[in-house]
């Protein structure tokens, strides 16, 4: 049955090139779709909307690819009159999200009724793998927090569209620059490259990067909230040409197609040079045309979930502010460097993605006085990167660290569970070795004289570990990403725990606790696409909730983000 959804998947790829809207422009079509994102996440459905935004990027090189016609329509039009095609698109992406959970047998085939496709999880475990994949990965996301003063913004936002203000003035910039300070202060990214390492072969440092998503998300917070606040002004007590005025605004704002010269402003809020701050556009903008004579650069890269935010058409940036607020990762960085200069990547960035999560577990397990910490113990036929002891009980923590490109979507998890296997062959090197030249080795690093050793070997990742195939290793040796790890020590020093021999069940306890607390539940959704009705189980949870518990690790390690 798999072989007749993948007949399928071919007729469906083969459709795409046929779809009537390709007549209109890029940029009429784009903007649409960005505008349904806005759609939905005004109706509350924040996650539904943030999902979409995620899948736009396996659309998104098909728009540039068959966009060819110069017809531009007001979205209104595009809307009532290709909604056929739209539907199309937005199920396409998510039939690509489908389709690789299928051919990683993930997702089975359960039943084909003529068009109707049931489709479930291979069996609990892979449910099971999949639902704790997710959450590790959840925790693991930069973590940007609402305006504490909203409420103060709406006000002032919706007063100025009850009086019909159209026009920013230096009132909307003093509120920017609030919410730009707000998010300068209380954002949270983990580094995972040290300071020297961007600079040096990136260009610029981690606070620079801090000071342009905040300057981004700040202008989006707001143009969002002005948007907003003229579309709740739309009355049937209105003129109709007052309500198409105030819907215009509302459009304009929430789907912006600005004047290319508005990205001045987001730069001087930052306080950054002009060169640092287009250099770290380059990675967040996409160059469709260029008719601005400034030289744009662009280092970025479509695709697997990674997305640039901002798209040049000729001397107007097109973006949605709400995608924004999911679009500034780091993480959006590496990927594009590993796409567009494969050589810097390979040569200068990659092999300094461990050594950086080897000193953060190394900063977390200092904050215990009694144990010590080995890094990088080379033996005859492999090493250990960490090696954690605690004298006293005679316990031994061997763990091996495993980084790689976070993935953002399904198509990418294969380099991530092929890292967490890689970790798993070295654990079982070590293991053959015995446990009289395992203590050898522990006793050399720590010149100590120690015998029956308990040694229990952990996999440290610093995401997720991609699959049910990963997944069955932590049945014998625990799999921590850094947030949980984190969690789980911060947890030892509220409660003055400082033994270590039952570290193996706390581990597991904290991802059953992480599970429980998520809300974790499976729903069947149905996805029409083309002549097709395909069933398929999906995985949600509240993710405030877990996100909340890895915040409470901040309270002992103050210099948790930080990569040195």
């Amino acid at each position: 049955m798999k072989n007749l959804l993948t007949d399928i998947e071919k007729k469906i790829d083969k459709k795409v090139a046929e779809l009537k809207i390709w007549e209109l422009s890029f940029q009429s079509i784009y903007y649409t779709l960005l505008f349904m994102a806005e759609k939905i996440d005004k109706e509350n459905d924040k996650d539904t909307a943030m999902d979409y935004l995620s899948r736009m990027s396996l659309i998104y090189p098909l728009i540039k690819k068959y966009a060819k016609g110069t017809k531009t329509k007001h979205l209104l039009k595009v809307v009532n009159e290709y909604s056929e095609d739209i539907n199309f698109l937005n199920a396409y992406a998510h039939f690509s999200v489908i389709m690789p959970q299928v051919h990683r047998d993930t997702l089975k085939v359960k039943s084909v009724n003529e068009k109707h496709i049931i489709l479930d999880f291979a069996n609990i475990f892979v449910k099971e793998c999949e639902i704790i994949d997710k959450l590790y990965s959840v925790v693991s996301i930069p973590i940007s927090f609402s305006y504490k003063d909203i409420h103060l913004i709406k006000t002032y936002t919706n007063s100025k569209a009850k009086n019909r203000v159209f026009q920013l003035t230096k009132l909307d910039f003093e509120q920017i620059n609030k919410i730009y300070n707000f998010h300068l202060e209380t954002q949270i990214n983990i580094e995972v490259l040290s300071d020297n390492v961007v600079e040096s072969h990136i260009g610029f440092s981690y606070t620079e990067y801090l000071s342009f998503i905040a300057s981004l998300k700040a202008f989006s917070d707001y143009f969002i909230i002005l948007g907003r606040s003229y579309f709740n002004q739309i009355s049937e007590n209105n003129s109709e040409e007052d309500n198409e005025k105030l819907a215009l605004e509302y459009i304009e704002w929430t789907v912006c197609n600005l004047k290319h010269e508005v990205l001045n402003w987001f730069q001087k809020l930052s306080k950054l040079t002009s060169k640092k701050f287009y250099l770290i556009l380059s990675y967040f903008i996409d160059i469709y045309s260029d008719n601005t004579k400034e030289n744009f650069q662009s280092n970025s890269y479509v695709g697997d979930g990674f997305q640039p935010s901002i798209t040049l058409i000729d001397e107007s940036i097109l973006f949605s502010p709400l995608a924004i607020r999911y679009l500034l990762s780091f993480n959006n960085i590496l990927y594009s460097i590993n796409k567009t200069n494969k050589l810097l990547f390979d040569n200068d960035i990659s092999k300094e993605l461990e050594p950086v999560l080897i000193n953060q577990i190394k900063y977390l397990f200092s904050h215990f006085n009694e144990l010590k910490c080995r890094k990088n113990i080379i033996y005859d036929g492999g090493e250990v990167d960490i090696f954690i002891l605690s004298k006293n009980e005679k316990v031994c923590l061997s763990i091996q660290v495993k980084t790689t490109i976070t993935p953002d979507s399904a198509r990418t998890v294969g380099r991530v569970q092929d890292r967490t296997i890689e970790a798993f062959d070295q654990i079982s090197r070590f293991e053959e070795l015995g446990i009289d030249k395992q203590t050898e080795l522990i006793n050399n690093a720590f010149n100590t004289k120690l015998n029956d050793l308990k040694i229990i070997n952990l996999i440290v990742v610093r995401s997720c570990a991609g699959s049910d195939k990963a997944w069955k290793i932590n049945n014998k040796y625990r799999i921590l990403n850094y947030p949980i790890l984190a969690k789980i020590l911060c947890d030892k020093i509220s409660s003055n725990d400082l033994s270590f021999i039952e570290f193996n069940a706390q581990i597991f306890k904290e991802q059953e606790n992480i599970k429980n607390e998520s809300s974790w539940g499976v729903e069947y959704e149905k996805l029409q696409i083309s002549d097709y009705e395909i069933k398929f189980p999906n995985i949600y949870y509240d993710e405030n909730k877990i996100i909340g518990q890895a915040i409470k690790a901040y309270k002992c390690f103050p210099k948790l983000e930080k990569a040195e």
